[in-house]
């Protein structure tokens, strides 16, 4: 006979995979931290998991939360404290794990026509989920208002979900390809840069427009494609130690986002 718990089980189990977030149309959160913040943004979960150590005797944030749940009649099951070290992979983040609902995918144009002015933080094919929930936190932390990934970066990978540190739930997200980002902000003002190693103008001497701008940022590993970068109004360069050849990607993001705020 199986258990209450473990659909929901099976179902967190699935959203690891980019495969079984697009199947169930659900991502999960894993800890005491996002419970709170995704509850404060008025976010709410399908269903939860609470390692059994925890429901015998939760610690009061873990309470806190319980209840907020309970009086919005959230299922809550209890789960072998075994079971949940599987899924958690050990992590003690509080022994609380949730199926959330994906949000409604944005329309960029809509988007934008209603957004004067505004910073998007754009990242291009960024693979390490690590990094995309880092440049998540660091675009909600720096004042941009989208987040947009374009090929293989998921924002709803469970690394990323947790790397982003609960700013998944207050910033606007979306995922779409090159040819229809061009052709959204085409229709504006918005000014377009991207960073690169070498070349760039240096950051510092960038003049900024008053349309709103567009930081495409490349991955990890091969930087912005020549393709894109040539799409761009400007592209800028981080002066930076010459016993080095570039920065992390979320660092220079940081870098980048600051300025343009200080500016």
């Amino acid at each position: 006979m199986s258990k209450p718990w473990q659909s929901i089980y099976t179902m967190i189990e699935r959203t690891a995979t980019a495969k079984g977030r697009a199947a169930s149309d659900c991502f999960s959160i894993e800890g005491t931290r996002l419970h709170e913040r995704a509850i404060r943004a008025g976010v709410w979960p399908q269903a939860t998991l609470v390692a059994e150590a925890v429901w015998q005797e939760a610690g009061e944030r873990e309470t806190a939360v319980l209840h907020q749940l309970t009086q919005q009649n959230i299922p809550i099951h209890p789960v072998p404290n075994a079971e949940m070290a599987r899924l958690t992979q050990g992590r003690k983040l509080g022994g609380l794990l949730s199926l959330m609902p994906l949000p409604a995918p944005l329309d960029l144009a809509n988007w934008l026509a209603s957004h004067p002015a505004p910073t998007l933080l754009v990242a291009v094919n960024v693979v390490d989920p690590g990094n995309v929930g880092g440049m998540v936190r660091t675009a909600h932390a720096l004042d941009a208002d989208l987040f947009v990934t374009v090929g293989s970066g998921d924002p709803y990978h469970p690394r990323a979900v947790r790397t982003s540190m609960g700013s998944i739930f207050k910033l606007p997200l979306i995922s779409t390809t090159l040819p229809d980002l061009f052709a959204a902000l085409r229709t504006t003002k918005v000014q377009t840069i991207g960073t690169v190693a070498v070349g760039g103008i240096a950051l510092p001497d960038f003049e900024q427009g008053l349309e709103g701008t567009a930081v495409f940022m490349g991955s990890e590993y091969f930087g912005l494609p020549d393709e894109v970068a040539t799409q761009l109004d400007t592209v800028v360069t981080i002066p930076m130690s010459p016993s080095i050849d570039s920065f992390s990607v979320n660092a220079a993001a940081a870098i980048v986002l600051y300025e343009l705020r200080r500016k």
